[in-house]
Parts: C-alpha cells; structure tokens; sequence
C-alpha cells in the first residue's frame, strides 16, 4: 500500500533520519580530526572544531521543488525562534548558526546575504524587523476584532522573540547566521557520501558508503539510548571507515551481529522449540536459543548477500558443525540404547549444552574474524530445523524427520 494517512508519521521520521545521515556527511567532510558532532542537543545538529561551535537547523523535504525561502517563509521564523531560545547557552562570538535546507532562497529575498560570512546584513535586518511588525500587528487587529483563530501562529513566536531583542543583538545574531540551501535531500546523501571516498576503488564506494550509514545509524541510536556518549568524534569515523575497507580489501567476514540482540517482534522456527522441549529444555535454554539462532542467521544472510562466494564456505562450515555434532550424537544415542526416556532426555540436555558450551571452543572457526560463540551455538539451531542436528537420541523419529 503506497498512500498514507493524514496522521501518517513519515515526515517526521525522515526528519530524524536525514539529522542523523546529514551529520554523518558533514563529520566526514570536516578536515580536523578532533571535530566532534552532536544530535539534538543545543540545535538539530551541533559540530565543533577547531574552538569554533556550529549550530545547524536542518529543514527536510522530498518534494522535487520545495518553496523557496523569505523573510515569510514559516521555517526561517521557527529557526529563529530556536536559536533565540538557546542564546543564554551560547558563547556567540566563537558561534556560527546555519539554516540547512534543500529548497532554495527566493532570488529577490534579502536572505541571500546569508550565503555569504562577509556580505552586509542590514537590509535583511530592516526587512525582518517589518515582517515581525506586521506579523504581530495583524494578529493583534484580529484580536480585537474577535477573529480567531489569529493569523501567522506558526511565525509569531518567532517574530515576538526577534523583535523582544535589542538592535544590536539582532545584528549580532544576523552575523553569526549562514543560510546553505539546495542540500541534498535523504534519498541523495548516501550517494554523495560513496562520491567522497576517493580512496576507495569505484566498484567498491557504494557498498562502503552502506556500511558506513549502517554502522552510524547504530551509534546515534545507542547515543540516544543512552548506551554510549552523544559525542561522536570524527576520529572514530575514520576508524570505522578504515576497518571497513580493510575488511573488504582482505575478503574478509564481519561478525556484525555477534552482540546484536533480536528484534521484540522476531519469532525462530517453532522446530528450534521442539527440539529443546524433547530434552526437557527450560525458557532459559529457549531464549539462549532464539538469540544466537536469529544472531547466525543474520549473519549468513548478511554474507552471503555481500560476497556470494562465501555460500560455499559457510556451507562447508555446516557440514562441519554437523560432522563434529554426530560423532557426539553416535556415542549418546550407543550410551542410551534400552534406556528410559528420562535417561534419553538428560542425556540430550548434555548433548545441547555440548554444543553452547564446548564446541564454540574446540571447532575452528568459520573465518579468522568470526571468533564470537554466538556463530557456532546459532548454526547448529539453524541446523536443528531441517534435522542435520538434534539433541534426544530419538529426535529424528520423534519429530518426524525419519520417514
């Protein structure tokens, strides 16, 4: 379904999602390596470098042609209102405020003096106080007239903040503002960032550039969390980046989601819950289950979608983990022959914690960047679902794999 709802929200999640890829792209294309960048702190986005603070309000759009921006235009007065809000915490003189907006300015309006540092900013000043005045001056005849509800609300704010401040704190705060318009909307900035990779081969910039996002993203959400720092310095970028290529250049795997913890919404194959359940395995034994299931499964999705020459190596790794899973599962079920199934079961929940606890660690690894548990525990429940694997003596009969 492609329409959307009047209440639908899309907006205003892309919003936050162009905050956070514009923050990236503008990290990245910051020459010091002690920048450091914020989200939604003082401003949508705030930088700092090199003893300078910037403050960047960004306006989003998808629109092909978004209206083109003057001293009426709703988005200048919220800005406005925004950076009038937060002056007490500002150290201006070492402040620069930007507008970051895809649409363009009006060529007529006076706010193109704001495209340039140096150009004279006193005509825009002259024509903001007007439109304030008249903002404010028409809400208040229409007050007294009973008219309701009161023109320009979402400018007024604005307008009665910017005209409460003295003349020169107008013209101060004027100098500090730089309007950058016509930036790239979200659909465009992964893109713009793969074209900045100089270093890195063509055919590989894209993919790269993907990565880098991916991994970001994960970083302004556990800022947001509160799992990590909201300073994110470009030197961890750089690092990021670095391993990224490195990893590429060298074939080799990235363990992405050895940490990771499943979505609420993920449900596993029901067959990885019969299988515990036949050994008597308790909820706990399922969660560890599920997590590491869903963690492997990620992860040879994720490979087999970057490189596809690995499908063969990891199906060889299966066959692996099954061949070392059988020598196992031989003794067991010769141990259980003629017992009770109460044996049988206590004898399968060792043969499960067999392959959680020891065989991580006595089965090489499927790539010497794969080191994590999580890969070794997770396959064999990927594997339980087709039957390669099973923990009773009598999993294949009992659920039906042996016909």
């Amino acid at each position: 379904m492609d329409s959307t709802n009047a209440h639908s929200a899309d907006a205003s999640a892309l919003g936050f999602l162009y905050q956070a890829q514009y923050a990236l792209l503008r990290l990245w294309n910051e020459l010091s390596d002690e920048a450091v960048i914020y989200l939604e702190t003082l401003d949508d986005v705030v930088l700092e470098a090199n003893g300078q603070t910037i403050l960047e309000q960004l306006k989003h759009s998808l629109s092909t042609k978004p209206a083109a921006l003057t001293v009426a235009s709703v988005n200048v007065w919220k800005t406005l209102k925004a950076w009038i809000d937060v002056l007490p915490d500002l150290d201006l003189p070492n402040t620069s405020l930007h507008l970051v907006t895809v649409a363009d300015i009006s060529p007529t309006s006076p706010l193109k003096a704001l495209t340039n540092e140096t150009e004279d900013r006193g005509d825009l000043l002259v024509a903001l106080q007007e439109e304030a005045q008249r903002v404010l001056q028409e809400r208040a005849n229409a007050r007294s007239e009973g008219i309701t509800p009161l023109p320009h609300g979402p400018r007024a704010p604005g307008c009665e903040a910017f005209l409460n401040l003295s003349e020169d704190m107008q013209s101060q705060i004027l100098s500090k503002i730089r309007i950058k318009p016509a930036q790239q909307n979200i659909r465009q900035i992964e893109e713009e960032l793969a074209n900045t990779l100089t270093s890195v081969l063509a055919k590989d910039q894209l993919h790269v550039a993907a990565l880098m996002v991916e991994w970001w993203n994960r970083q302004i959400i556990h800022a947001h969390c509160g799992k990590r720092d909201k300073a994110i310095p470009r030197f961890e970028l750089v690092k990021r980046h670095m391993e990224i290529v490195a990893d590429i250049e060298h074939d080799s795997l990235v363990d992405y989601f050895a940490t990771e913890l499943p979505p609420d919404t993920y449900r596993s194959h029901p067959m990885v819950e019969n299988q515990i359940s036949l050994v008597g395995g308790t909820e706990t034994w399922l969660q560890r289950a599920v997590t590491n299931e869903w963690r492997a499964r990620e992860s040879r999705s994720r490979w087999s979608t970057e490189n596809p020459t690995w499908q063969e190596r990891i199906t060889k790794y299966d066959d692996r983990l099954a061949e070392e899973w059988s020598y196992q599962h031989v003794d067991m079920c010769e141990d259980c022959d003629g017992q009770s199934d109460e044996v049988k079961k206590k004898k399968g929940l060792e043969l499960l914690r067999w392959s959680f606890f020891e065989a991580p660690d006595k089965i090489e690894y499927l790539a010497p960047s794969v080191t994590a548990p999580s890969y070794v525990r997770g396959t064999y429940h990927v594997l339980s679902i087709d039957g390669r694997v099973g923990w009773h003596p009598d999993y294949s009969t009992l659920l039906g794999f042996k016909k």
